[in-house]
This record gives C-alpha cells, structure tokens and sequence, in this order.
C-alpha cells in the first residue's frame, strides 16, 4: 500500500513539472523563410558551395535573398543558413535544383539528388538543371524584365512543346532515371545570355555523372526515341546540283503534329539488332526551294529526302552514344525484355555496345497550308 502511494505521488509531480518546460512555439507563415532555388557549386570532392535564393513579399516589388555557405552534405547547409537568416528556413517550396557543370562532371549529383529526395518536406516537383559557369552567379544576377528569379527559372524549366529536346526531369524523374537498368538521364543545360537564361542543349549523365551533352536537334530524335508524341519543329537544308551544274539551296521546317516509335531487338545476344521504326506525322510550315509541291512525284521526293536525313542523323547520334557507353534513349529495354537470366546494368550496357542499329524512318506530311 505505501508503495503504490509512493508511485501515485511521483506520477503527479512529474506531470506537474512537464508543464513547467518551455515550449518552442511554431513560427507563423510569414516568419518562414521559403527556399525556391538551391545551387551547388564545386569546392573539393568533400566541400560544396551550397547557395539558397529566398523570395521575400512585397506589395511593390518583387525581391529575392541570398544566402551561401560551405557544407560536406545538404543537411548541414540547411543548418549553417539558418544561422544567418532573421526567419526559419524551409525547403518546402523549393521548386528548382541547378549544378555548376564543373561538380556535376567531377562528383556527381546523385548523393545531392538522393538527400533532398529522402527529405519529407521536399517535394517531388522540383526541377533539376545543369549550368554553364557558377550556379551562384545564376542565382545571384539581376535579370531584366523579368520576375524575381525563384519564378523565373521555376517557369522557364516547365515542359513545354518548345523546348522538349529534353527530359526537363523533376527530383523524382531523375532518381528514376539514375537508378534504372536500361537508361542514362539528361538535364537541361543552361547559359546566361545577354541578361537572360537560356536553355541550349542537354546535359548527358552516366548514372550521375554529367559525361557530355547532345545538341537540340539530337534532343529531338532522343525524345522521339523515348515514345513523346509531339515533337519541336526541325528545319532541314538541302542541296542539289541541277543538270547545268548550278548548286541548289533549299529548306524546310517541318512541324511535328504525332510521332510514334517502335522499338524491338532480334538476333542473338551475341549480335543484337535493334530496330526502329519512327513513325512521324506533320505540316511544313517553312519551305524554300524550286520543288512544285502540288505536283505528286515532287513531293514524294521530299518526303524521302527528308526520310533519309531523319535516319541518316538517327543513325550517327546513336553510334555515337554508343562509342560513348550511354543509353539516353532506352533502347537497352528492348534486348532486356528478350534476355533470360540476372539482368543488370553492366549486362544491358555490354550489349547494347555490340549492338546493330536498323532505323527505319516514315513521315507524312499532311499539309503544307500556302506553300507552292
């Protein structure tokens, strides 16, 4: 009896102390500090210059905080800036990533990528870029006519049909990517051009190392390879010797209204073929040259000048990637849905290099509005 009284009377005093604590109340909305940007910049193989951009409300106008700081991984970064900000910071509303091209080459993104991905608060929208120069100058410069930066990039790295000759992966895509057997992931690049940002080529990954980068036309046929229906324009040039010998310029731009791929493997592991049947619709919308294009037998003749330009590109980008050991456009999935056994990555890519390409180009054109 007088030990049960004992525990009842510690029981009270604890509760009563628990009340005596002081708690920590949680900052309102407005005493956040919400990071839209992050950059990382390469320092040494264990540092990185890690910089935030905050936006701050205004009624008048629009501005943007800065904050930088030296750290071995994300979580200390978030720590070190919290100590310099008035207001608590939070990566809720982080909605882009950029990397200097000089870490992305020399460490590799994926242990950055990784730790912002097993972070809760973050979320999987968030955009990746490679840039040309220092992430920190990127997020640091003022940028004409244009709003504070955090919207800015946050707009100009949204897929559009324009600008489709790249993945444009978010947080999610990219550990997608990297971590997939039969593929390697590409950014978008960007440059700072007259005051602006531009989005030029895209950046091309062996599983997170950033090995090189293929131009926008090559984007174009990856993106087609990878099944995307629509398709940025393409202008092709032409040249042609008439009988008297004089040279012949002539170009078109064609719209891409559907592309549709096909893609299977055949043959034996020991000589893979994959074939490629890309199949693409759409109108001409740019031409300059002397063909009639009302009359039949001429315009059968572009259609197959420009199959055989499709394929003839087609077939040197993808040579090329394979001299290089990587797979951007995924076709090492289809020699894998044929194998039997454990598949893994050096598996795919040991195949994929003694590989055959067989790409069969068809287009359609179904309009060419006023053109002759």
């Amino acid at each position: 009896m007088k030990r049960a009284s004992w525990f009842i009377v510690t029981v009270i005093l604890l509760l009563s102390l628990c009340g005596c604590g002081r708690e920590l109340e949680r900052p309102a909305l407005e005493d956040m500090a919400m990071i839209g940007v992050m950059g990382f910049d390469y320092v040494d193989r264990e540092k990185i210059d890690v910089t935030v951009s905050v936006p701050v409300p205004s009624k008048n106008k629009e501005s943007t905080q800065v904050y930088s700081t030296f750290a071995s991984m994300t979580s200390e970064a978030m720590l070190n800036l919290a100590t310099k900000a008035e207001r608590s910071m939070s990566l809720s509303q982080l909605r882009v990533i950029l990397f200097s091209e000089e870490y992305a080459r020399k460490v590799g993104i994926g242990k950055v990528i990784l730790d912002l991905y097993r972070n809760p608060i973050v979320g999987e929208n968030v955009y990746i870029a490679v840039v040309q120069g220092k992430a920190k100058d990127v997020i640091k410069k003022t940028y004409n006519h244009r709003p504070e930066i955090n919207t800015y990039l946050n707009s100009l790295l949204r897929p559009r049909v324009e600008t489709a000759f790249s993945s444009f992966a978010t947080i999610h895509d990219f550990v997608f990517m990297m971590t997939s057997n039969t593929m390697d992931p590409n950014l978008p690049y960007l440059i700072q051009s007259d005051g602006e940002i531009q989005i030029t080529k895209a950046a091309l990954f062996r599983v997170d190392r950033m090995i090189g980068m293929y131009s926008q036309r090559e984007g174009k046929l990856v993106q087609g390879f990878l099944g995307r229906e629509r398709l940025p324009r393409m202008s092709f040039e032409f040249q042609h010797e008439t009988k008297t010998g004089k040279k012949q310029r002539e170009k078109v731009v064609f719209d891409f209204v559907r592309a549709k791929t096909k893609v299977r493997s055949e043959g034996s592991l020991k000589k893979p073929v994959i074939h490629i049947d890309l199949k693409v619709r759409g109108m001409l919308v740019g031409y300059s040259g002397n063909k009639d294009l009302e009359k039949r037998t001429q315009f059968r003749t572009l259609i197959q000048e420009l199959e055989k330009r499709i394929k003839k590109e087609s077939m040197e980008m993808l040579v090329r990637f394979q001299k290089q050991g990587v797979d951007p456009a995924q076709l090492e999935e289809s020699i894998r849905q044929k194998y039997y056994g454990k598949w893994t990555r050096e598996t795919g890519l040991a195949l994929y290099k003694k590989a055959k390409f067989n790409v069969r180009v068809h287009v359609d054109i179904v309009g060419f509005g006023t053109l002759k």
